[in-house]
């Protein structure tokens, strides 16, 4: 489901009076690193969510029978805890072990039983009547595409210069075939990002609008992710 599928449904749930009761989100705790996708993945959480719904979020870790060193996977959940999870934690989220059965299952359904919140995306989309590219979240992925961009823009570039370089015919006609790939993806990049852009104007008038309630929570990220 894409960032616009999630949006159209949260939004009309909204606008029928209809609030998200809990939040799951879950984490491999078999996971050695955190890596830049998920790292990317936890950020656009925290920009969907907002702080006013973070007491309705479970931070759930999985694959609990698979692990070997429980020493290590301790380590793991500490370091989540103090470090990557902190911001939520603060702001009143949760975090569950699931142990891989019904119970556990239901325990953590349970714990989010009651009185539901609005996440942030909602009241920037229904009760502030932005845009989707001018909320957070929205935001966000439009920084992520200018730096995919830079980066196919970089491999191709990298790719051109390989194929000069070889003689072999069959190797370049497997370049050239990776070159095409990646400018397809290129274009349809550059399309996507282009739907993100705001208008300078548009920009101006947002700094004067009004603002929601709840804001972004800053997590603890890598500044390289």
């Amino acid at each position: 489901m894409t960032l616009i599928d999630r949006t159209e449904t949260y939004s009309s749930r909204y606008r029928g009076d209809i609030k998200l009761t809990g939040i799951i989100y879950t984490h491999r705790i078999t996971d050695n690193r955190m890596s830049g996708s998920v790292c990317k993945n936890l950020d656009m959480f925290g920009r969907l969510c907002g702080e006013k719904a973070a007491g309705r979020v479970r931070l759930i870790t999985t694959m609990w029978d698979k692990v070997k060193d429980r020493h290590l996977a301790d380590s793991r959940v500490s370091q989540l805890e103090t470090n990557f999870w902190k911001p939520l934690i603060d702001e009143g989220a949760r975090h569950e072990r699931f142990k891989n059965s019904s119970k556990s299952a239901w325990d953590i359904v349970g714990s989010l039983m009651g009185e539901g919140e609005a996440v942030l995306i909602q009241e920037e989309l229904v009760d502030v009547e932005r845009r989707l590219n001018e909320t957070t979240a929205g935001k966000a992925l439009y920084t992520q595409f200018q730096r995919l961009l830079h980066e196919q823009k970089e491999t191709i570039k990298q790719l051109q210069e390989e194929a000069k370089a070889q003689r072999d015919p069959e190797l370049v006609r497997q370049l050239e075939a990776e070159q095409r790939r990646l400018e397809a993806e290129l274009q349809k990049a550059w399309e996507e990002m282009d739907k993100l852009k705001i208008p300078f104007l548009r920009r101006i008038a947002l700094l004067f609008s009004k603002k929601p309630q709840s804001r972004k929570i800053e997590l603890n990220l890598p500044a390289n992710q």
